[in-house]
């Protein structure tokens, strides 16, 4: 084999991974390394960028020999291009010690900090709100970085560079510093389709208007899939490459996912599909071809993936997160998360299921908002609500609290599905990407609970796989991203739901939309109560 072949990194919450691909989309080799994941305090979490850095050059050594010794020979020469995906995490620089505790110099995605200064966000009423979907997440970067100039003034005045992770990635890998408008569009007050992008107003307003003077956020970003720089010496040693290789701009592991399922020849049917990526968090990514604006929806941002196209994100920020939480603190548990356990806690769920059918673990109900609700409802201070919650700690207790967990993922999924549709999609069928396609208890839930076609394609590795799309379009082997999506999309199975359980998820889910209803007037409530409190000690 001679034939081009394209590296495809990416960095997601607690591990590297890199997959080298043929371009008709096969994974020659995959390979992944471990990184930390640091709690230095209360809804803080942080990493160190060099252990990062670390893990990306580890298993890109690995996959290239892998691949040498096990499918291509040479594998490195054949390389024609690179591109990384990330997590939407915030990486910083800043002359002297590292900005954040812990010696920590990225903020990650599932940082919440910024609370309170995405409600003060929210309060300016600005133009912005309307492209999330009325409400900022605590999860962007804007809140997180207001609350570094208002918490740690020093480290502020210290600060450099502010980049998206992909971003970071690519500049330590080429030495060029660019933006993607990928990032800049989804996570930060930037909106590509007005003349002036940034909401500098907004910044005003806040205090922030040296923001942009950070690195090169004020400089016009590129857009998904063209060449962010060539790869540099340094990097090209560290990684075992040429020197040159076309490293592409990169994008969020969420939007590399949305690739690597939509499917050949979609641009027919982008307004009816919901690619679905589902691991630690779970982010479902529209496109359209206007700019549909829906409440407790991010979005819609231009610009994102494919030029000209609008897309929205909706998501539940814990989701396989929430399915590990059940293992690491119910007592009857059969140890701590790992593949083996969710693995040994899904067939024993399923075992109950085919025994009792409906009637196992029926009055538990769970909205699964363990982490804020990104949507539909879009307010990241609420919290999840169960019921059904007795004494009990045996084994039945722990897998009717993993069943009733993957049941309410299913069911919110859902809700946001119809959400969608209700604010101009007519979605009929989820594409689902990601982790949970290897745990058979939620691949049997989103067969049968989400009330359309779920399609799910062949790819072993479908968010490295859009990342590989992103890189062979660099390496200009393909014209578009459309171009690379009919050249390397894998093959798609649709699965029929079973018409035996209709009746029962449709009960589950008329119960979990009058909680939803209920947990949300509770928290209305309860933040009156907390405003009043506050008013009164004051």
């Amino acid at each position: 084999m001679t034939a081009p072949l394209v590296l495809a990194v990416d960095v997601g919450t607690l591990s590297a991974r890199a997959g080298l691909f043929t371009l008709d989309g096969r994974v020659l080799a995959a390979r992944q390394a471990p990184f930390r994941l640091l709690r230095p305090a209360e809804h803080h979490a942080v990493y160190r960028m060099a252990e990062i850095w670390a893990a990306v050059g580890a298993c890109v050594r690995d996959v290239l020999a892998q691949a040498s010794l096990a499918a291509q020979p040479g594998a490195a020469a054949l390389v024609a291009g690179l591109a990384f995906d990330a997590t939407s995490s915030l990486a910083l620089t800043a002359d002297g010690a590292p900005p954040l505790d812990g010696e920590a110099d990225v903020v990650c995605w599932m940082d919440h900090r910024g609370e309170a200064e995405a409600l003060e966000i929210d309060r300016t009423g600005h133009r912005f709100l309307d492209h999330v979907g009325g409400a900022v997440s605590p999860e962007t970067n804007l809140p997180k970085l207001l609350w570094l100039k208002r918490h740690r003034p020093e480290a502020w005045a210290r600060l450099r560079t502010a980049r998206d992770l992909c971003d970071e990635l690519a500049f330590r890998a080429t030495g060029v510093d660019r933006h993607s408008v990928c990032g800049l569009a989804c996570k930060w007050p930037y909106l590509p389709n007005e003349a002036e992008p940034w909401c500098r107003d907004l910044l005003d307003t806040l205090g922030l208007a040296d923001l942009t003077r950070l690195g090169r956020l004020a400089a016009a970003p590129a857009h998904v899939g063209t060449v962010h720089g060539p790869l540099s010496p340094e990097a090209a040693r560290e990684f075992g490459l040429p020197p040159g290789l076309p490293v592409a701009v990169g994008l969020i592991d969420a939007e590399a996912g949305a690739l690597g399922v939509l499917g050949r020849d979609c641009r027919s049917r982008l307004n009816r599909v919901l690619p679905m990526i589902a691991g630690t968090s779970t982010s479902f990514m529209p496109f359209a071809p206007d700019p549909r604006h829906v409440p407790g929806v991010w979005g819609p941002f231009k610009d994102a993936v494919f030029p000209g196209l609008w897309m929205h994100e909706a998501g539940q920020s814990l989701s396989g997160a929430a399915l590990d939480a059940v293992l690491a603190h119910h007592p009857a548990s059969p140890g701590p998360p790992s593949p083996e356990t969710h693995a040994a806690a899904a067939a024993a769920v399923l075992a109950r299921l085919d025994a009792e059918g409906p009637a196992f673990a029926a009055r538990r109900h769970i909205v699964p908002d363990w982490l804020g609700n990104r949507a539909p409802l879009g307010d990241g201070r609420v919290r999840a609500l169960l019921t059904g919650i007795g004494e009990e700690t045996s084994e039945r207790s722990f897998l009717e609290a993993y069943y009733a967990t993957a049941r309410a993922l299913a069911l919110q999924t859902r809700h946001i599905r119809e959400h969608l549709n209700r604010h101009g999609y007519a979605i009929d069928t989820v594409a689902l990407a990601g982790g949970h396609r290897h745990n058979p208890l939620l691949m049997r839930l989103y067969r049968d609970a989400l009330g359309c076609t779920l399609v799910v394609g062949e790819a072993a590795e479908p968010v490295l796989l859009g990342t590989a799309m992103v890189a062979a379009t660099a390496a200009g082997l393909v014209p578009d991203l459309f171009g690379a999506l009919d050249a390397m999309a894998p093959e798609q199975a649709a699965l029929a739901p079973d018409p035996a359980w209709a009746r029962a998820h449709d009960r589950a889910y008329r119960t979990y939309l009058t909680l939803f209803e209920v947990r949300n007037a509770i928290e209305r409530d309860a933040l009156g109560a907390e405003a009043g409190l506050a008013a009164d000690h004051g």
